[in-house]
């Protein structure tokens, strides 16, 4: 009979999740395990790697919490494979509100390609980060996004895999950021330049991961940002005014690199700027993770003074 040495309730935990840990020369090590259950104070999961009792590692679920590193404190040999338990260290216990949903973490955003990418760039772009954040790095090293990088990976080298990740993130697109529902970017003065903030992030993002398409069309804005054409007509028309965009003949929109200058120039000190472009989505040289997809964010986050959008209003230029 097994006894359930934990005070926390478990909870059953079907998704897939990466370890990573060093073994007994030092070297790091990474495997994918299938979840059996948790709880807020640690996990059960199936593994075909074995790993010793007391063994430190760092357990990642791509597809949501949890993620930390933990305490590996028994392993079982069952069904040609191995279970074991992990004990969270405090900074990953309480994270587990649910079982693994669908992944918030757009990989080509990640790894800042584009999503018609070749598998050849893929794996090109998988090789360089991979060197770059690999525990072993003295410099650079996170296991974190090591493990993620890894995932990322394997879904998009596998043509079957990412056909069905392709359809899960277009579904996802279609749905707008739920930061603009905020009423911050609907009403009078205030709201007209918080929507140019969200103009010019939202090509950013595009300019930025798919370098050689850029542009996005009119009804793109109006699903992202979920506001009808009538909201973005004058926002549009003053940003190409500015140069800040390009607006073609059949309504194609596109950041200029005066624009580029703008967002990059005015990302840390505008804070609402900055939370737009955290909102879009996540890559590898981001410091932290982004805000998931879906969750909406505190109104409190933007009640700022008429002194943030004094930049936007009156934009300093590069000389």
């Amino acid at each position: 009979m097994q006894v359930n040495m934990r005070r926390d309730q478990r909870r059953i935990a079907q998704g897939k999740y990466s370890i990573c840990w060093r073994d007994e020369n030092g070297l790091s090590n990474s495997a994918e395990a299938q979840g059996v259950d948790l709880s807020n104070s640690g996990i059960r999961v199936m593994c075909t790697e074995e790993i010793a009792p007391g063994k430190e590692v760092f357990i990642e679920a791509p597809d949501g919490p949890p993620s930390g590193y933990g305490i590996v404190r028994h392993c079982t040999r069952l069904d040609g494979g191995y279970c074991f338990g992990i004990e969270f260290h405090d900074d990953a216990k309480g994270t587990v509100t649910s079982s693994p949903a669908a992944s918030s973490i757009d990989y080509y955003e990640f790894l800042q390609i584009s999503p018609k990418a070749e598998v050849a760039t893929i794996t090109r772009i998988y090789r360089f980060m991979a060197s770059r954040f690999h525990p072993d790095n003295p410099e650079t090293g996170d296991p974190e996004k090591f493990l993620l990088l890894n995932t990322a990976y394997e879904v998009l080298s596998d043509p079957q895999r990412r056909a069905e990740y392709d359809a899960s993130i277009q579904s996802r697109q279609a749905e707008p950021n739920p930061i603009f529902e905020l009423s911050v970017f609907v009403n009078g003065i205030e709201g007209e330049m918080n929507r140019r903030l969200g103009v010019l992030s939202v090509l950013y993002h595009r300019r930025r991961t798919s370098p050689r398409d850029p542009r996005l069309s009119l009804f793109d804005l109006e699903q992202r940002m979920a506001f009808p054409r009538e909201y973005l007509d004058f926002t549009t028309w003053y940003l190409k005014s500015k140069k800040y965009i390009t607006i073609e003949d059949n309504s194609d929109f596109a950041l200029t690199a005066l624009g580029v200058d703008y967002v990059e120039s005015n990302a840390q000190s505008n804070p609402i700027l900055g939370k737009l472009l955290k909102s879009g989505g996540r890559t590898a040289t981001d410091s932290g993770a982004a805000p998931g997809r879906g969750a909406k964010p505190s109104e409190e986050l933007y009640r700022l003074g008429p002194s943030t959008h004094d930049a936007l209003a009156a934009p300093q230029e590069k000389q």
